[in-house]
């Protein structure tokens, strides 16, 4: 279990890092990496139970991607498995989320998300085409709400069936 409290948040790191440097070149280090979670993880079945939270997350981007808040060099599909890795990261590494009040993690999701993405763009995955202030601010609203709701959709999905 030790091994575990490192490997999942360095690892989750690990697939952002090369995904937002590497994008869809470096998809399939990231799924090995992916792949070892799931070899390693205490709550296997939990964390597949789960990845269809992932499929809003990237929804969403790829809306607002339509819309023109973000344009990327190529099509994203990196950005897929940049979702998996972080809504199975809910459950593990950020699984102290669920104790925040409400309005700490919509503050704490704006703020983290923003930080998130910007830092992405600042590295050159993402162009955000309406400015860094407007895009940036969006953003923070998106994750102000999708981030809380993920959080409480992880739990309810991996609370035991007989709680």
């Amino acid at each position: 279990m030790k091994m575990w409290t490192w490997f999942q948040p360095i690892s989750f790191q690990a697939i952002w890092l090369c995904l937002i440097w590497g994008g869809n070149t470096w998809l399939p280090l990231s799924i090995a990496i992916l792949a070892l979670h799931f070899l390693l993880s205490p709550t296997r079945l939990d964390d597949v139970k789960v990845i269809p939270l992932a499929l809003v997350g990237f929804a969403i981007d790829l809306f607002l991607t339509q819309f023109g808040l973000f344009s990327f060099a190529q099509w994203p599909l990196w950005l897929l498995l940049l979702w998996m890795a972080f809504i199975l990261n809910l459950g593990h590494s950020m699984r102290f989320l669920r104790r925040f009040k409400l309005i700490y993690l919509v503050c704490f999701s704006a703020l983290g998300g923003t930080y998130a993405y910007w830092v992405s763009w600042k590295l050159g995955a993402v162009e955000l085409p309406y400015g860094a202030i407007f895009s940036l601010a969006i953003i923070a609203v998106n994750w102000s709400i999708v981030l809380p709701v993920c959080v409480k959709a992880d739990e309810f999905i991996r609370k035991p069936a007989d709680a």
